[in-house]
């Protein structure tokens, strides 16, 4: 049962949250956040800075990086761009995104919670980019992107979050994707209903942010080591957003091969109806899968639609019956020759959330194949990480995503 805890820190001014909370981070490739950074200094990307984000020519160390992060932070806590609070809290927080809305509340939890599998994940984490984010934490010293977990809806809960958004929102603004972000604080006694209506969720699981929670365990590790361990210190706390699961909006990621491994469109197309129907699609620009076991492929700028044959995937095992599975060890492995699913330089990923535009974009680049899939269910999601079990890299995509610059903790 997750103890949720209310945070000192700050919070973003409505006059400069437009100007200072970041994109999703992970929807722009280096070069274009480079390039935002560049445009947006008082953006608080430029404080969360990667190596891949600068220019080969003109990198820093990683000790400089570190520095030059904690030094942009600290400009934009001194600024006029931060309302430090007068008492920790909670935060009720909604993201609006056409007749999509989903409400949450961002929160402390323990990293014991991690700890101890009661939050739990289902992607596997490099052990590299976990060190690199524990480096930022101990030298920046500050937390802004919620871990975003989720839990079985709550009808308790639900009608705690919606008492608080009744009133007008302590902060409301529509980011640079059109999405209506609103946030509202909750302080003193009226954190004790959300903290006791928690004690009765077992399991929250992580939806977004496997990295971020598996560095929060390594940093709180080393502060351990160097300051003791009686639970309560920021060190020893995770900042999260917990929503439930009936709210969340799961699109797919979409695979993408740089070639046909050899294959003439005959051959390919005979060796896939070993397993699946294949059915050549008019001309159309997109092919989006309707149900479990189909899959869009286009290829030689053809689309078709391809079903899983009754009895060719039967596995009652979590992982293996995920589409993405499916796909990986129906065509990419056998028939493709993509066998190292991590690290194969011939394929790629395409979050379900760019559409046509993103397929084409990636065709023109020079990928050969695409194959469209249909989006994992919470309930997957939910039955790998009870199994305790890891789904293949690039198997969900949450959106709307919280975003960077709205809350800040200090560690």
């Amino acid at each position: 049962m997750p103890t949720v805890k209310a945070f000192d820190g700050y919070l973003v001014k409505s006059s400069c949250a437009n100007q200072v909370v970041s994109p999703a981070y992970d929807s722009v490739s280096p070069a274009q956040r480079r390039a935002f950074a560049d445009e947006n200094p008082d953006n608080f990307l430029n404080t969360m800075r990667l190596l891949e984000d600068f220019h080969p020519d003109c990198q820093p160390t990683q000790d400089e990086l570190l520095a030059l992060n904690r030094r942009n932070l600290e400009r934009l806590l001194t600024g006029e761009f931060f309302d430090e609070l007068d008492e920790p809290c909670l935060f009720v927080y909604q993201l609006v995104t056409g007749e999509h809305i989903q409400t949450g509340l961002v929160c402390e939890v323990s990293v014991e919670e991690y700890e101890q599998n009661r939050l739990r994940k289902h992607e596997n984490t490099r052990s590299d980019k976990e060190d690199l984010l524990a480096d930022y934490q101990k030298v920046v010293g500050a937390s802004s992107s919620p871990i975003c977990l989720t839990y079985n809806q709550n009808n308790g809960i639900d009608q705690a979050i919606n008492l608080q958004t009744e009133r007008e929102p302590n902060l409301e603004f529509v980011s640079e994707d059109n999405v209506i972000q609103k946030i509202w604080c909750v302080k003193g006694q009226e954190q004790e209903a959300f903290v006791k209506l928690f004690e009765s969720v077992d399991i929250t699981y992580l939806t977004d942010g496997h990295h971020r929670a598996a560095s929060g365990r390594r940093y709180a590790e080393i502060m351990r080591e160097e300051k003791g361990n009686l639970g309560d210190e920021p060190y020893n706390q995770l900042l999260v957003a917990l929503f439930p699961d009936t709210q969340l909006n799961l699109l797919p990621f979409h695979r993408c091969v740089k070639d046909s491994n050899g294959l003439t469109e005959p051959e390919l197309l005979e060796a896939l109806k070993q397993n699946f129907s294949v059915s050549k699609l008019g001309k159309i620009e997109f092919f989006e899968p309707r149900q479990h076991g189909e899959f869009g492929m286009l290829f030689n700028d053809k689309w078709f639609q391809l079903n899983i044959k009754p009895g060719k995937a039967q596995s009652v095992h979590p992982v293996n019956s995920l589409d993405v599975s499916v796909l990986q060890s129906s065509i990419l492995d056998p028939i493709l020759g993509i066998t190292d699913i991590r690290s194969d330089s011939r394929l790629d990923y395409i979050a379900g959330v760019g559409g046509a535009e993103s397929i084409h974009q990636k065709m023109n680049e020079g990928w050969e194949i695409v194959f469209t899939c249909y989006a994992t269910s919470i309930d997957q999601l939910m039955d790998v990480a009870d199994a305790d079990e890891l789904m293949p890299p690039k198997s969900t995509y949450f959106d709307p995503k919280p975003r960077s610059g709205i809350f800040v903790r200090l560690k």
